[in-house]
């Protein structure tokens, strides 16, 4: 494994590891709960499936449950998984790529990734955003947390080197358009970030 989003995986299952090691705190389910229940309302179903991508995959996957949704958290990192189970043991949660999710197709209400994509190089997440497109029903909503700005690459980290992108946000619409995502919404975030919320057309 020796490309960028492999790198990055590897560092963040060393951070998972060493959280593994120490002693657990009980999620906190407060903490940007009204943002998800707002996503589940959105996707107009009793019972929204929502496939749950990166970070905080345990905290995300309780809160989509706890408002009535019923969750499938993925990672590509084994130990971040295993993170997971253990800090929500009643979750959902499988080992996979974001680059191909290892769920059957056209079978999600919602795919909430938080900021997973600014860990991928920009010439990939056109790749990443088609399996995403394919784990979606036609009329399913996407969730992205988008870092600002116009650079990427590596930062060094105690726990080893992380791919980061940032974008510009009409561009990465752009980017989104051409695999039939329509932009429903923006929300200006904290930390120079954009909340983007995308409908599957087709």
């Amino acid at each position: 494994m020796n490309d960028a989003v492999a790198i990055t995986l590897q560092t963040y299952g060393r951070r998972a590891v060493q959280r593994l090691a120490s002693s657990l705190q009980p999620l906190d389910p407060r903490p940007g709960m009204s943002r998800v229940e707002s996503f589940l309302l959105r996707t107009g179903r009793p019972l929204p499936k929502v496939v749950v991508l990166g970070a905080e995959v345990a905290l995300r996957c309780r809160q989509v449950d706890d408002c009535g949704g019923a969750a499938t958290g993925i990672d590509g990192s084994g130990a971040v998984i295993e993170l997971a189970r253990k800090l929500y043991p009643q979750g959902e949660f499988l080992v996979g790529d974001a680059r191909a999710i290892p769920v059957a197709a056209n079978n999600f209400d919602g795919a909430w990734t938080d900021s997973v994509f600014m860990h991928f190089p920009r010439a990939e997440v056109a790749r990443a955003m088609a399996s995403v497109h394919g784990a979606l029903r036609p009329g399913g909503l996407l969730y992205v947390r988008l870092p600002l700005g116009d650079d990427e690459g590596f930062e060094d980290t105690e726990f080893g080197r992380i791919f980061r992108a940032r974008w510009d946000a009409t561009r990465f619409e752009q980017v989104l358009n051409t695999l039939d995502f329509t932009l429903q919404h923006t929300e200006a975030l904290p930390n120079n970030e954009a909340g983007m919320l995308f409908r599957r057309e087709y």
